[in-house]
């Protein structure tokens, strides 16, 4: 019998209840992650963040997994950057046009921020995600509008390449980690939004606070619309929407 690939809810939910503090969740994330790949590097950001928000320096962080408090930063300190990590191959179809109108809706802009994510998002409505945007906001419309209200209306040379904020470079790491917590080998327009959300601090963040779309309620909305999908055929999942 072939195991089932392990998710990263699991691996930490594992770590979490056997390590009461924040720093000793992150030290034993890194000696677990030495024998995984792209699972553990995403099992020790996720307790990096939490190492964070609980407080926790870059020189304790640095000390909890063993490099200077500069090579934590670096590691895991998102920076402008043209690169899009995981690269398109791990993105689905829709997920890849979303990419591509988030750089049409930043064509005047110096930037690709999280709104021009949310709005390609929102483009692409067939998506799961624009789907889930639909059903969770306080009226129709109304996350467009208060993205729209979040951009920068001067026009600017755009340079090339055109970086990703530090924002939306977040937002794009946690949209993978929401695909690898529900185990899922794709990245879909549904994490993308998960990622949107979780980042918290971005442009697109308040636009979705402002018009009702939480973390938790997007997450169940996701769950529940996969379920179904699932449950209405005799047919794979499908590969992202």
């Amino acid at each position: 019998m072939v195991a089932p690939p392990v998710q990263l809810t699991d691996l930490i939910v594992t770590v979490a209840s056997e390590h009461a503090d924040v720093l000793g969740r992150l030290t034993a994330a890194v000696e677990l992650s030495g024998q995984l790949d792209e699972l553990g590097d995403h099992l020790i950001g996720h307790f990096v963040d939490e190492a964070r928000r609980a407080g926790a320096s870059w020189t304790e962080i640095g000390d909890s997994i063993g490099v200077t408090k500069q090579a934590a930063q670096k590691r895991f300190v998102p920076r402008e950057s043209p690169d899009l990590k995981p690269s398109f191959d791990r993105y689905t179809d829709r997920a890849r046009r979303v990419v591509v109108l988030a750089r049409h809706h930043a064509r005047f802009s110096e930037h690709i921020g999280t709104e021009h994510l949310l709005l390609g998002l929102l483009d692409e409505s067939g998506g799961l995600a624009a789907k889930t945007i639909a059903a969770l906001e306080a009226a129709e419309g109304t996350t467009r509008l208060a993205v729209l209200t979040e951009l920068d209306g001067a026009v600017r040379q755009r340079p090339d390449p055109q970086p990703f904020t530090a924002h939306c470079k977040k937002a794009l790491e946690l949209a993978v980690r929401a695909s690898l917590r529900h185990g899922h080998t794709f990245v879909g327009t549904e994490h993308l939004l998960l990622g949107l959300l979780a980042e918290g601090e971005g442009a697109a963040a308040r636009a979705l606070d402002r018009t009702g779309v939480t973390l938790e309620a997007a997450q169940s909305y996701v769950v529940r619309e996969i379920e179904a999908a699932i449950s209405r055929g005799p047919r794979p999942a499908p590969r992202g929407a």
